[in-house]
Formats: structure tokens, sequence, C-alpha cells
């Protein structure tokens, strides 16, 4: 039983582990799933009042329950919906009418007194019936490995340019159906632009397409597209929605960091450049889950963690692990696995127990910021990455999903059973680079440069205090008058810099020989001296220089306060004594230390250390992941590819495979897209996203045309009407239009104008400055309360999940691409590029504009339009106060009115719904 199942599961409140999910669980997540006269307790209890958190059981409660403990004394799995199944046609209450029509006519199983109406009985029955006849015709495995189905034979096999179209045409001829002619060169070119750079194609790129009619020219643009650096920003920014990328939200001056990590940016480098790479999938997965572990010194791989490290949470480590386990599994297996957290999953065979096992995978992770090349400062920029942070720290089952009701009895990592769950668990011990990444060898020159332009940058200001000084030299003979005496004033304040000036020097190059002895203890232990009388005598050596550095950093710090003081306002003078107080009694502790017996106990260069070793789960759950033997991570994730190819997925439910996810509609070709994907039979390399989207784009089912058809409702051939067979395209009769991505959008509006900055990669920018920088989208902050106005409004990717875009058609996504700054300063830029190209000529004008901005010629008709609305225009404004000059960034109008016409045309087209639609 499947969705017929969906109100009646939540008989887990009679589940026998003694673990009752939470009444309001079931309220929020399958409430609206009952028929609205059932009430969520009376499916198992009897509904009189009692005290206590505990109801009796009616008789459907009572028989639930026994068969639950029947079956696990005899070790059976005791998952709700099997449970249900075996009982589903039984008489629980013996009032002659089977549960499973009691609970879908709205009543209680299990109490004889409330029975169906013969209206509510029947529309039951046929329910029922229509359900199963349904399901009997349909058989989908999704937790059965994938195995490459034969592919079918079909009636036309002319049409088809690949097995892709095989299995389309398959379904499509069993539902009488045809498909619509190829589409025209200028749609379908414009059509793959779009699908795998995000961009139009330019005047050029359309004209050179349209003048080659060679066999393979639309197959040589496929090329040149995936191979083009813009191909891992379009689909970068895809997978950046299923794998839910956001930047940092909160204060970082004050270390308040709430969600996601500063620097997160280099994990979005690190997608864009493997897809560009054609990185395998497989390896991405082990990389975004495990790189500490895979390749722990590799920092550009190490990028890749940002896929954990994006779920941090500073206010709750519990919510921090959930979401890391729950989207763990939406994403890369479909499976909506935290509705186990509370409880055995309500429709899928995945228990509490396993939910908490898969969270012991992650349990001993944490995230740190690790320094980079050139910046000391981790908070203006560093690599966030995850490491195992406590190795021995337990995973316990939380009753009800409650963290403050843990069971005692710790948990040992692992998989659900049903998806083949075995991994194999072994510690990986960590390179010296990354459990002290501080002794790297970039850490060091840079500490050893820093410290030389210390001792350099003090070299120069005693120069410069000394010639200060000496300017001010003067005979004591000329004391005598008042304005020597200010001169003198001058010279002793002169006096007292060098002093300071000669004191910075000495603590630099104090600090300098310190470096370099510690340098030099370090080099021994790494060497294997340690303890060595060779180590001893350095060690010592370094700690006398450290205790003289520390001498003098103190006594240079009594002269600055004792300057200071001298120096403080009368009323600064008590805030002036405490800091020299201080400075001398620090002083005086650091010269004691000095006197003490010399010990090889230096202070080391690096203070913070991790662990050496680390737990080995997360990759050994990688690896599962991307095993060829996983049923589900191909599926979901060419179900993925496939979705943002035609609007629509193969499997609709994208985040639930599971048996509460709706059915694919083509479950043979999801399975042999799948197993195309993990072992290609051409030679290609497995795993290649492009390879998938090669063949997807060079299929005939890809190549159809977007229009409907001309079907003439008073004609014969209006009973063929595929549009009224199936009015969802549910068949791939045609392909659909869909609406532009919001980043697509503004990206495109930029790229017309030709102002489209192509720069990739770099540090999130400031989305406020969208008008001032003309990056790609995706390279703007995107995170709570932290995301362009002008995206918002075009359905950008939420926050916190976005495993399928929405589609919406607003007014207000109509008046920002008429009246936002954005549109039309690049309209005005449009329109005097091309006018530049044009001439005075009108006519070559408006072709020229619906080229660059549709991709294609404009018809009779929009071409005879759009000069009318160019004469009229020019007349409009000619009756208007003229503008002096025009700006060349386009923030005003022109001052030519034939010029202003012409940018309020292309704005009018940038309004044109064919802008923002894939055809």
């Amino acid at each position: 039983m499947r969705r017929v199942a969906l109100a009646f599961l939540l008989l887990v409140a009679a589940d026998v582990t003694a673990r009752p999910p939470h009444k309001q669980a079931i309220v929020q997540h399958f409430g609206q799933f009952l028929p609205e006269k059932l009430n969520a307790c009376t499916l198992c209890h009897l509904s009189e009042k009692t005290s206590g958190d505990e109801k009796p059981h009616n008789a459907f409660g009572k028989r639930l329950k026994a068969l639950g403990s029947e079956w696990k004394a005899a070790g059976k799995n005791t998952d709700i919906l099997r449970r249900w199944e075996a009982i589903a046609d039984e008489d629980s209450d013996g009032d002659g009418i089977p549960n499973v029509l009691e609970i879908l006519s709205g009543r209680a199983p299990g109490n004889a007194s409330d029975r169906p109406t013969d209206v509510e009985l029947a529309n039951a029955r046929r329910i029922l019936a229509d359900y199963r006849r349904k399901t009997s015709q349909y058989v989908w495995r999704p937790f059965e490995p994938v195995r490459r189905p034969e592919i079918p034979a079909v009636q036309d096999p002319t049409w088809c340019r690949n097995p892709i179209d095989r299995f389309i045409a398959s379904e499509r001829e069993r539902h009488g159906l045809k498909p619509r002619p190829e589409a025209g060169r200028a749609t379908l070119l414009r059509r793959v632009y779009l699908d795998l750079i995000g961009l139009t194609p330019t005047t050029e790129e359309l004209h050179a397409f349209l003048s080659d009619e060679s066999p393979g020219a639309y197959d040589r643009v496929v090329e040149k597209l995936l191979s083009s650096p813009r191909y891992g920003e379009r689909w970068g920014r895809h997978w950046m929605d299923v794998w839910r990328y956001s930047d940092w939200a909160g204060w970082t001056d004050g270390g308040q960091i709430r969600d996601s990590q500063p620097h997160i940016w280099r994990w979005r480098d690190w997608i864009v450049e493997s897809l560009n790479a054609d990185k395998g999938y497989d390896r991405m997965i082990l990389e975004m889950l495990a790189a500490d572990e895979l390749s722990p010194a590799d920092e550009s791989i190490l990028r890749a963690t940002g896929y954990l490290a994006r779920n941090y949470k500073m206010l709750s480590r519990e919510k921090w692990l959930q979401d890391t386990v729950d989207h763990t599994f939406l994403a890369f297996q479909g499976l909506t696995i935290g509705c186990a957290r509370c409880h055995d999953h309500m429709y899928d065979p995945i228990s509490q127990q396993e939910y908490y096992q898969v969270r012991a995978i992650f349990t001993p992770h944490q995230v740190r910021v690790d320094r980079v090349p050139g910046e000391p400062d981790i908070k203006k920029d560093g690599l966030p990455r995850v490491y195992d942070a406590d190795l021995a720290s337990p995973t316990y089952l939380l009753i009800r999903g409650d963290d403050r009701t843990p069971d005692k009895t710790p948990l040992q990592p692992g998989v659900p059973s049903i998806l083949g769950g075995r991994i194999a668990l072994s510690p990986v011990p960590l390179p010296r680079d990354a459990f002290a990444p501080d002794k790297r060898e970039f850490v060091k020159r840079e500490a050893l440069a820093a410290s030389k332009q210390a001792v350099d940058t003090a070299k120069e200001n005693l120069r410069r205090a000394q010639q200060q000084l000496a300017g001010r030299s003067m005979p004591i003979a000329h004391l005598h008058s008042l304005a020597n005496i200010t001169q003198l004033a001058a010279r002793n304040a002169a006096l007292e810099e060098v002093r300071m000036a000669e004191a910075e020097l000495s603590v630099a190059e104090a600090k300098q020989a310190a470096l370099g002895a510690v340098l030099q203890v370090e080099a021994l232990e790494e060497a294997g001296d340690a303890k060595s009388p060779r180590w001893r005598e350095a060690a010592e050596k370094t700690v006398t220089m450290q205790r003289q550095a520390n001498v003098l950093e103190a006594k240079r710090n009594v002269m600055l306060a004792e300057l200071e003081r001298r120096r403080a306002p009368k009323a600064q003078i008590a805030a002036a004594d405490k800091k020299l107080e201080a400075a001398r009694k620090s002083l005086t502790q650091v010269e004691a230390e000095q006197k003490k017996t010399v010990t090889t106990a230096y202070a080391p260069r690096v203070s913070k250390t991790y662990p050496t070793t680390s737990t080995g789960r997360r990759l050994a759950f990688a690896k599962w992941l991307a095993s060829v033997d996983n049923p589900l991570s191909a599926r979901v994730a060419v179900n993925h590819i496939w979705l943002r190819h035609f609007g629509q997925a193969l499997a609709p439910s994208v985040f639930d495979f599971g048996r509460n996810g709706r059915l694919p509609t083509h479950a043979a070709l999801l399975d042999w897209l799948a197993a195309e994907f993990m072992q290609p039979g051409n030679g290609a390399p497995a795993w290649s996203m492009k390879h998938l989207h090669r063949i997807i784009v060079l299929s005939a089912t890809y190549r159809q045309s977007s229009s409907i058809g001309d079907w003439n409702a008073n004609s014969q051939s209006a009973i063929h009407n595929p549009q009224s067979i199936d009015p969802d395209n549910t068949w791939y009769w045609r392909v659909m239009p869909r609406r532009l991505e919001a980043e697509l959008v503004r990206d495109n509006v930029l790229h017309v104008a030709g102002q489209l900055d192509t720069t990739m990669s770099g540090p999130d920018i400031d989305h406020q400055r969208g008008l001032a920088v003309f990056r790609r989208s995706l390279y703007f902050r995107h995170a709570a309360e932290k995301q362009m106005e002008f995206l918002k409004l075009f359905d950008a990717a939420s926050v916190t999940e976005c495993y399928q875009r929405k589609e919406s058609v607003i007014p207000q996504q109509a008046l920002a691409l008429a009246n936002s700054e954005l549109s039309i300063r690049m309209a005005r830029l449009t329109a005097r590029d091309l006018a530049r190209t044009c001439g005075a000529d009108p006519a070559r004008f408006v072709t020229a504009a619906f080229e660059r901005v549709l991709s294609r010629q404009p018809t009779s008709t929009e071409t005879a339009e759009c000069l009318a609305f160019l004469t009229q225009q020019a007349a409009e404004h000619a009756k208007t106060q003229s503008i002096k000059a025009d700006d060349p960034t386009g923030k005003t109008p022109s001052s030519d009115p034939a010029l202003r016409a012409r940018e309020n045309l292309i704005q009018v087209l940038f309004n044109h719904h064919e802008f923002v639609t894939v055809r």
C-alpha cells in the first residue's frame, strides 16, 4: 500500500518501541493528508478523555500494537507500513468493513459504532480500486540497485536520435501522441545556450550558426558550450540550489556568525571549477563529504567541505546536525530521512535507530577556518573546512527526537539497511599540515617575512627619528631666549622618539632571532631528533632568546607608558598611571623569569593543533554514496539534471524517491540514464555530467518545438489535439516553455548590453552592489536577509533549501524590467551600441534589436509595429526639453529623440515574454 495509506500512517502513535511520536509532529507533517473527519488520536485510541499521557487503545490500535510485538519477537522488521499492509483488509472492530475503507472514509477502524455512510463507503471503494489498479500497472523499485533496462522498440525509429528518444517515443505512442517537429534553428540555439551556459548567443554566434548548414553544426555548438567556462557558472548555480549554498549570516567583527561560514565562497568556486573540469559526480560527493579524510593536505580540494561547513549553526548544535543528516539524504538520496528522527519512518523502511546511526557518521565533525597564503588574519580571508574534533563522541537515540531525553546506549555509525547499507570504517591518520596547519611551509615563510619586515620598518623609523633629531640640534649658549627653550622642548621630543625607535628595533631584532631559534627546534623535532642532546641545546638557546625578547618588549612597553604619562592631559593622568603600573609589573615578572634556570620548555610558535587522526566515518559514508551499488545516488542526480533541461522531472518528487513520493513518469528511462551516468557504454568517463548533458541536448526529444501546433477546434483533427490528451506534457510530445531563473534574467540584461563582467571566482560581493558591479549573479552574497532584491522578485533560490525552483508570474516582475535602474540603463546602452552599427536605418535597427535581445528576427508584423512605435516615440521626445549631454553609463536618456525612442524599444523587448522564457 502507498498513498492510500497516507492518513493511516499516523498509526505510528502505537509504535511498539515505546517511543511514540509527539502529537505535534504528526499534525505538522501529515495532518494535511487526514480526512477532515478523522482525528489523529482516534485511529488507535479510544476517544474518552483519560488522565496521563497514555490513552487506552481501541481494537485497531491493540491489533497493530500486538502485531508489532509479535514481529519484534520473531526478529522481523516492525516497519509501520508493513504492519499496515498486513491488516489493511482486516476488520478490527467487527463491523463488517475492512480497516482501509473505514480510514479512507474518515472513520475510526477500531470503533464499531463509527461506521461510514453508504456514500462514504462507495467513495472509499472507488479510491482504493483506482489506487490498486494504478499500482498494479506500474512498478517502481527505487531501493533496488540500478540495472540498465532494455531499449524499447518503437513504431517510428527514424525519429529517434539516441536511446533517450526510444524510451520517450515508446510511452508517447502508447498514449496516442505524435511529437512536434524540431524547433527552428534560432530557437534551438537560444535554448541550448541558455541551458548550458545561461547566456543568449551573440548576434555573431546566431548568424554563424544559421549560415552553417553542415550536418554537425549543432553538435559543434554543444561541444563549444560544454567547453566554455560559463558552463560551470550556469550549472554551478543549479547544484548550489540542491546543495543549499548560502553565504554567512551574522556579524564577523564580534565573531557572531549565526549560519554558514565567512569565506564559504571558496566552496562555490570549487563547484564551478569542478564542473568545468568535468570532475566525476562520484568524486564530487567524496570531496564534499570527506575531503579532509580523502586529501587532508590539499587546500584546493578541502574547499569542497564547505558543503558541511555551510550547515553550521551558532545557536544550536542539535539543529546543525539535524540539517546535515536530513539535507544530505534529500540532496544525494532523495529521501526524507528526517521523518525518522522522532520515530520509525512512516512511509519508508527506515527505523529511528538507523537515523541516529547515520547521525553518528557526522557527530565528531566540527568547523574551523585555516589560514590561506598572503593573509594571516582569518577574519579577512581564510579556508572554512571541516575536521573530526571529538573522535570518541558518542551518539544516542533521542527519544521522541528530544535531545533532553537521550537513550543510554551509544550507537555505531551505519546507513539504512534498505539501501544495501553497510559501510567499512577505518580511521584516517592525518599529515602534519592537517593537524597543525600553522606549521605549513607558507606560514613559516610568511612569519619570517613578517619578522624581517618588522626589523626593516624599525630601522627605517629609527633613521627618520635620528634625522629629525639632527635637524633640531642647537648650541647650549642659545638657551637664554623663550623661543630657543621651545626649540629645546622639540629637540627633547625628537630625542624621545629616537629612544623609542631604538627600543622598537631591539624588540624586532630579538623576536626575529627567537623565531629563527624556534624554527630550528621545530626542524629537529620533525626530523625525529626530539629530546636528543642537539635538540636540548637548541631548545635551551630558544628559551634564553625568547626570555630576552620578552624583557626587551616589556622595557619598551614601560618606556611607551612613561612617555604617554608625560604627555597625557590632566584628565587622562589617572588612566596613564594605571597603564604605567601594569607595564612595570609585567617587566618585573619577565625579568624574574629571565633569572630562572634555563629549561627546554620553549614557547612553541604554533599553540593550536587538532587531532592527528580522523574517524574515517564520513569517508566511508561518502564511498557508499558514490558507489555504483547505491540504488539512489545516480537516479537522484540524473533526475535533477533532466529537470533543469526540461522544466519537469522524470520522478516529480525530486527530493522524495520513497513511498510517499510521486511515481516516475518514465521509470525505465530514469534507470537507463542512471546506468549510463555511472557506466557509460561509449567509452565516456564514468559519472560525467557533461556526457549526460550531451546525450540529452542531442536527443530528438530535446530538439522538439515548444509550440502546441495549429489545431482547428471545428475540424476532425481537434479530437487528436495533444494538448487535450496531455495538457501537462507528461509524455514529452513537445518541449515545455519555462521561465528563466532569477540570476539569468539579470545576467542576460547585462549580457545583451555588452556590460556583463565575466570575471570568475572570488569573495562574495555585497548584495546591495548589483547596480555597481556587473558580475554574474551567482557571485553576489546569498544569505538570510542578504539577497539582491531584483533576484528575489524573480524567485531566486531559498537560502534554507531549494531542490526545485518555483516559477511565478507576478506584476512586480514586469515592473522590475520596465522601471528598474538596471534594465533602463542597459536598454540605453544596448540601443546606443546597436545604433553605431545600424546607422539611421530604423528597419535595420529593429532587426538587430530582435536578434540581440530575443535571438531571432522579427516577423513582418512586428517590424511594422516597431517602426510605428519608433516614429511615435521620437515625435513625443522631440516635444520635450532636450537633455544637454548623453551619459556614457546610461544613467540618463539620449538627447537625440530618435535614439531615445530606440532606447524605449529595447526596454520594451526586455519586457517581451520571450526574453524571460526558454522556448
